[in-house]
């Protein structure tokens, strides 16, 4: 990272603990200004979190999720400190972030493709208007669009605009009972800690299933050129709700393949318009090639950013600091060697135990054990990304040894359910 302004602040918005922790110590003390949504702050008891974190000088609560409220907010920000750079922390910050980016003159994502990577009714507007592969899809309003549009075939159903995997559900088959339960149970998905209590806007969507093996592309983007990318190997779980089981990167994939990621990138990049920032895009590899199925630009969860960092020796959260400040950033074009991250499971029930952490910290390669619950605490079958129990992180010189290492660290590690 280059050397920072010591008189300027990053603005955040959305508080994000994991990013916080990453740069903590590594960038001037009190330099980071959060703004968080006044109801998130009082769920989630953040009130007291810039004490937890040096780099933090403080939370600002203002409304910015569907709200142009956090814009009121800059001129007077900027003018107590000058502001370098405006992150989006979380996903539902992401226009907010690039409409406080554009009013300070800042680099960003630019307005445009911000909605559009906010609202997948729009990313698919704007991907195929630029030519890139997508599902075959439409919006729906209830469950006769769902029947309509599937016929009897399999469906994917989900929200547009939430996160997490939160109201997917992959259909087999579509009848008139099918398509009211997947209705109900997307249109009513909830997430208490990550929204305001205010009525938000939700839309959803119906696509073709794709067949094929899933992959996401991590990169970094200045003005529309990519100035680093990796493609990341996923496994989902099967059923009606893909959750992501784990990740492996980089993706052991043939010369020809990895290009077409690449391309395919870089069309997505043009369609929307994108400036500066990380994107974070899903794809499924068909037989046409990859195929879209969606895209964020923020720093993508499920700790990709820090397996990322540790196959290529990159501080990839600093060095998108450095990009919106406008700043070089000099970045390795192939990995050191692999990384990947395993979801722990459990039998969905009460937990009574959880055991062998140590073991498992132990094993060759095991960089990360972590167990997120504990007994007495429910654990449910997995319906989106809130739902898993924990995670192991391993590394290896090679895509199989690294596969053979996280999966011996999920094998170590024991959950015990009644």
């Amino acid at each position: 990272m280059t050397t920072p302004d010591t008189d300027a602040q990053v603005l955040f918005v959305g508080y994000n603990a994991a990013y916080l922790r990453a740069i903590d110590g590594r960038v001037p003390s009190g330099s980071v200004v959060v703004i968080e949504e006044p109801d998130i702050i009082r769920k989630r008891e953040l009130r007291d979190a810039a004490a937890r974190f040096d780099c933090l000088d403080r939370i600002v609560p203002a409304s910015y999720q569907q709200s142009a409220e956090a814009l009121d907010l800059a001129v007077d920000l900027s003018a107590a400190r000058p502001v370098a750079a405006v992150v989006p922390g979380l996903e539902y910050a992401v226009p907010a972030a690039a409409a406080l980016a554009a009013k300070l003159g800042l680099p960003g994502a630019g307005e445009g493709a911000a909605r559009a990577l906010r609202d997948k009714i729009r990313l698919r507007e704007a991907a195929a208007a630029g030519g890139v592969r997508n599902p075959r899809w439409r919006e729906v309003h209830g469950p006769e669009d769902i029947l309509d549009f599937a016929g009897d075939g399999p469906v994917v159903v989900k929200p547009a605009n939430r996160q997490a995997s939160v109201g997917v559900q992959v259909l087999d088959s579509v009848d008139a009972t099918t398509a009211a339960g997947a209705w109900e149970r997307t249109s009513s998905a909830a997430e208490y800690e990550q929204v305001p209590d205010r009525p938000l806007d939700w839309r959803f969507l119906a696509e073709e299933r794709l067949e094929g093996p899933e992959f996401s592309v991590e990169a970094l983007v200045r003005e529309g050129e990519i100035v680093f990318e990796n493609v990341t190997a996923k496994t989902v779980i099967p059923g009606p709700y893909p959750v992501e089981l784990g990740h492996l990167l980089p993706a052991p994939l043939d010369q020809e393949t990895r290009d077409a990621f690449g391309t395919a990138l870089r069309a997505l990049v043009a369609a929307v318009g994108f400036g500066t920032g990380i994107l974070h895009a899903e794809w499924i590899l068909t037989e046409s090639g990859p195929t879209l199925v969606e895209c964020a630009g923020r720093c993508p969860g499920d700790y990709l950013i820090d397996l990322i960092d540790l196959a290529y020796d990159t501080g990839i959260r600093l060095s998108l600091i450095d990009l919106l400040a406008g700043r070089p950033v000099e970045l390795p074009r192939s990995s050191r060697r692999t990384s990947s991250i395993r979801f722990l499971a459990a039998e969905p029930g009460t937990v009574t135990g959880v055991g062998g952490e140590d073991t498992a910290k132990a094993l060759p390669g095991v960089r990360a054990v972590e167990v997120d619950v504990e007994a007495g605490q429910e654990v449910r079958p997995w319906a989106s990304s809130w739902d898993r129990a924990g995670h192991v992180i391993a590394t290896g010189p090679d895509a199989d040894t690294t596969r053979r290492h996280v999966l011996a660290a999920v094998a170590a590690v024991r959950i015990a359910t009644e």
